[in-house]
């Protein structure tokens, strides 16, 4: 009992101090300029669309960027976010407080770690270590400051997640009763899986993994049992998920599945020269005859050519399979390997500087300038989580493939993101998300490592003898 004490003041410390690193950074952060198309990129887009969800303008301008409701690309769960606080709040306030709350939906996230990292091992060091690795990692650290998609995705597919494994796998082979019916935690899991594809919508295909899952963990015994949870999990979520085409279909006439952004995010996997939107509307441009809405210009988001990307992907394929493949594995290698979060530190590549020293005078003289590149030690920390979650994460997969009932849905969320963006495009931000269930993963190693040190350390009275 006192050392779960201990644990629970050790991981309010943790998610304290973390909490305090997030606001501390988002509230240093630039905000109005976000409002400006020409400064704030996507977040720009997101505030635009938000505002104009709730203006109730079919179309409209906000600060220079169009947009259009009745061909909104994306899912909207992040629009209404963005939208909801610019009915009360100005502009500053605006960012400030969806900052805010960011905050502590990533501070949470390092809970629901903690959580899982204990759940599947049995061990409360697990746990905090896992929750010690998400509060302090740079990147996660910086992310809830973006007005994006990210720390709301990465929550909502944790929380399912951890509700899952928690409250039906774990629950099932518990002794004691858990505090939540089975029955409860599935329907929970599926609105929470619906939340996260209505954020993002790559996490469509995911759930349908996990109701495999439960027919895999109930094969040899209550079969039936598991089969209807399955099914149980999979309505709740077609039921979340659905509420977008329900709404599209009665509001604008529009059939849409979460978004209409999968054939793009295909077809700019496929070539080799795609970039801004307004590059890729020119490149869809070319050599076809396109239909823009009245009022919208080249760089309209959701504005599509006449000719279909299935076609302009199979051209740019044109039969040499081998070459998509190679393209497609070395921009997925090169998007996992590189991590995310470096880029608000400062413009100059680390890793490219210390490439060109590797290969250049390598003396003292020249490294220690290295040392002063902008942002070079929270650029370097930001390097050495990400490394340490892919090698000590894949370790720790490994190292716990007998409880595969528990960790497979983990193991089987970063396998599916991985396997996702190699078909559609592949940036470090979209492969951020498999740093949650690797950092936890690498709890696992390294509460085993730290066992395995301890047993092969000699016991102080036995050396003294010896």
């Amino acid at each position: 009992m006192h050392g779960e004490k201990r644990y629970v003041r050790w991981l309010w410390f943790i998610l304290i101090v973390g909490l305090l690193l997030r606001f501390g950074y988002a509230l240093a952060q630039p905000t109005v300029h976000l409002f400006y198309g020409g400064n704030g990129g996507d977040s720009a887009w997101y505030l635009a669309n938000g505002w104009g969800f709730f203006s109730g303008q079919e179309h409209g301008w906000f600060r220079g960027i169009a947009f259009y409701l009745s061909a909104i690309p994306t899912p909207p769960f992040y629009i209404l976010y963005a939208g909801i606080f610019q009915q009360f709040l100005p502009e500053h306030e605006t960012i400030v407080m969806m900052r805010l709350v960011q905050c502590m939906v990533g501070t949470a996230t390092a809970y629901l770690a903690c959580r899982l990292g204990t759940v599947i091992t049995g061990d409360s060091r697990a746990g905090i270590a896992a929750a010690a690795f998400i509060a302090f990692h740079p990147a996660f650290i910086i992310e809830p400051s973006n007005i994006a998609t990210e720390t709301f995705y990465i929550f909502f597919a944790v929380i399912g997640l951890w509700l899952y494994i928690e409250y039906v796998i774990h629950a099932d082979k518990a002794v004691s009763p858990s505090r939540l019916p089975p029955a409860a935690a599935i329907a929970l899991t599926g609105l929470a899986f619906g939340l996260a594809t209505l954020t993002r919508a790559v996490f469509l295909l995911f759930p349908i993994g996990i109701a495999i899952h439960m027919v895999m963990v109930g094969y040899r015994s209550r079969a039936r049992i598991w089969f209807g949870r399955s099914l149980l999990l999979l309505f709740v979520y077609a039921a979340m998920a659905s509420t977008w085409t329900i709404y599209s279909l009665g509001m604008w006439g529009r059939f849409i599945i979460v978004s209409d952004q999968f054939m793009p995010a295909l077809w700019r996997g496929a070539v080799t020269n795609d970039g801004s939107p307004a590059v890729n509307d020119a490149l869809l441009l070319e050599n076809t005859d396109a239909v823009r809405p009245e009022g919208c210009e080249v760089d309209c988001k959701f504005y599509h050519a006449t000719a279909t990307y299935a076609e302009q992907i199979a051209a740019s394929i044109d039969g040499d399979l081998g070459g998509f493949a190679r393209l497609r594995f070395e921009e997925l290698a090169a998007s996992v390997l590189q991590p995310h979060g470096t880029t608000p530190l400062g413009n100059v590549s680390i890793r490219d500087s210390a490439r060109d020293w590797l290969h250049g005078d390598r003396t003292i003289n020249g490294f220690f300038q290295l040392t002063q590149i902008e942002g070079f030690a929270a650029k370097l920390a930001v390097w050495i989580f990400h490394y340490a979650a892919i090698v000590l994460g894949l370790t720790g997969m490994w190292l716990s493939r007998q409880s595969w009932r528990m960790t497979l849905a983990l193991a089987g969320f970063v396998a599916y993101t991985v396997l996702t963006h190699f078909f559609l495009l592949a940036l470090p931000r979209y492969l951020f998300p498999i740093e949650v269930p690797l950092l936890i993963f690498a709890s696992v190693a390294t509460v085993k490592l730290i066992d395995s040190r301890q047993r092969l350390s000699p016991h102080p009275i036995e050396s003294a003898v010896t």
